[in-house]
């Protein structure tokens, strides 16, 4: 005896419902940062630090109530960058095309396990992808001192930034003064959860 295609097909989907479904909850955290960047050049060493934007934070969690995914988009405004030295600043705003690219992103969309490529449980590194002057480049931050204690999360991370890998063009002073390509970059970040 043949069974129609309608019936097997009505006999797949009601097993399928029937299934166990593994659905995703999201929480969301207020995240807040504070960044300094410290380069070098043939004359000295130069430094200097901004706030990030207020910006949100999801965190997936699985059904057994662990980070599964985490998901932000974290901005800086490029003239708010601030070296205390007016001359400086006004260089690395023309160098960083401020008027036309006014920011400086971080875009963080990667699963929790990413974060923790070792042994425990404890994030180590956050994968994410560095937006300056339009150019976007995949980048590793190292994470240290992560606490957490109830709603509230804290931690620090650094990274590098190449200016040559974002066609970032610092005009040599007096044709002998020269600013080194790599930039370290430092943040704190404070996560603080948002309650329904």
């Amino acid at each position: 005896m043949k069974l129609s295609f309608a019936f097997l097909t009505t006999v797949a989907v009601i097993v399928g419902l029937q299934q166990p479904t593994h659905a995703q909850s999201i929480t969301q955290w207020n995240g807040s940062a504070s960044i300094t960047f410290a380069g070098t050049s043939t004359l000295h060493d130069w430094s200097g630090s901004v706030k990030a934007q207020p910006f949100i934070t999801s965190v997936g969690m699985s059904d057994a109530a662990k980070p599964s995914s985490i998901k932000a988009r974290v901005e800086v405004k490029a003239a708010e960058m601030d070296t205390k030295e007016s001359k400086r600043d006004e260089n690395m705003r023309k160098a960083l095309r401020a008027s036309d690219h006014p920011l400086v992103v971080g875009d963080i969309d990667t699963q929790f396990s990413h974060l923790t490529p070792g042994i425990g449980a404890t994030p180590q590194v956050l994968p994410f992808n560095l937006v300056i002057m339009g150019k976007s480049q995949s980048s590793v931050a190292t994470i240290s001192n992560w606490k957490q204690k109830g709603d509230s999360a804290s931690f620090e991370m650094d990274f590098d930034v190449s200016m040559k890998t974002y066609s970032i063009r610092v005009p040599s002073v007096m044709l002998v003064i020269r600013v080194g390509d790599v930039v370290k970059v430092h943040a704190k970040v404070t996560l603080e959860k948002v309650n329904a």
